[in-house]
């Protein structure tokens, strides 16, 4: 009677080890379909409903480790494009200013202008903005890299 209560239990847990691998594998397959969507939004520049699709992909799968670390990578991508977006448009409007700031430097020589120095603060403050966004979109690609580098360790 015990070998065949042992048997059985051996069973279940073989049965119960297989169930939870088949869930797991259709966990990832899942999680890989949403990953597959927020790539595709990405590359349409659909940034917010690419970072909406990864997140929900988290909360979603919380099994699916192999998507996940990959949608890392994705979600630091999202993070990294949308800065660049902004800091290519950030620049034409701080160039705008530059150029408004240096049209009116002549005319305000040896005086004080309150315009003048309105705009210079303008200017400063916009700089100071660009400067950040800078260091924004380096902060993701070194982080990009570096989760390059630890993804190939942990597949060795």
């Amino acid at each position: 009677m015990k070998k065949n209560g042992l048997s059985y239990l051996f069973l279940m847990l073989l049965a119960a080890l297989t169930g939870c691998k088949a869930a797991e594998e259709l966990a990832e397959v899942s999680a890989g379909r949403m990953l597959d969507e927020a790539r595709q939004l990405l590359e349409q520049k659909h940034y917010a409903a690419a970072r909406d699709t990864i997140l929900s992909l988290r909360q979603q799968h919380p099994t699916a480790l192999n998507v996940r670390r990959a949608a890392i990578l994705t979600l630091d991508s999202i993070e990294l494009l949308q800065t660049r977006d902004s800091v290519a448009r950030y620049e034409k409007a701080l160039n705008e200013e530059r150029a408004r700031f240096a049209a009116m430097k002549p005319r305000v020589a040896g005086r004080t202008n309150d315009a003048y120095y309105e705009q210079q603060r303008l200017l400063f403050q916009m700089e100071q903005h660009f400067d950040e966004l800078c260091a924004k979109a380096k902060f993701y690609v070194r982080k990009i890299d570096i989760d390059k580098s630890e993804e190939v360790i942990n597949e060795k």
